[in-house]
């Protein structure tokens, strides 16, 4: 009887270790992989880019403004949820106002699409446009009637770029004028301005 006890201990031995290895058998990662790494943006330049307008007939001045925040207001250049908060429909503002004269183009009408993502020709009669206004003005004294373009040749991530060709009268005093020029702004580093991917 002897002789048999070390096997019959071995035996008892044995469903131990296979549940140690249950135990022990590690468990599956189920966690998602991690997101790849964001690749980094290229900077807004110093240069943000300028507004050059002359304005000519009985009243004349000649003014160049540089870009910048507060040059532009471009819908477009903010992340979709940033437009959500913002009022009104999407659109631009382009200001080329200086010490001499201001010089803006607004949203006008509230058309969804009337002033689109995209560049587009403002035709003025009488002061209006189908999408978009325009305001000229020397201190106190505002343009009536405006005709004319104003032609928006770029708008993406990276600039919005045209040309103006205005006339009208400033009132009061009925001076006949015509503001003409051209601009080309960059975006001054606004949350969805893409300037393309840094190098690695």
């Amino acid at each position: 009887m002897r002789t048999l006890l070390p096997l019959v201990i071995l035996l008892a031995g044995c469903p131990e270790s296979k549940e140690d290895y249950k135990k022990d058998k590690p468990q599956e990662d189920t966690r998602p992989p991690p997101p790849p790494p964001q690749k980094k943006k290229v900077k807004a330049p110093e240069d943000l880019g300028k507004c050059t307008l002359s304005v000519t007939g009985q009243m004349t001045a000649d003014q160049e403004v540089k870009g910048g925040k507060t040059a532009t207001n471009i819908s477009y250049w903010y992340t979709p949820e940033e437009r959500k908060n913002m009022m009104g429909v999407d659109g631009y503002v382009v200001s080329c106002s200086g010490e001499k004269f201001r010089f803006q183009i607004l949203p006008g009408g509230g058309k969804v699409d009337g002033m689109p993502f995209a560049p587009k020709t403002f035709k003025f009669a009488k002061g209006k446009s189908d999408g978009a206004s325009v305001l000229v003005a020397f201190g106190q004294a505002t343009m009536s009637d405006a005709a004319g373009t104003v032609d928006i040749t770029a708008l993406d991530l990276r600039h919005i770029a045209g040309t103006v060709d205005i006339s009208g009268k400033i009132v009061p005093g009925n001076k006949q004028i015509n503001v003409k020029g051209s601009f080309d702004y960059i975006c001054p580093g606004l949350s969805a301005c893409d300037f393309g991917d840094a190098p690695q």
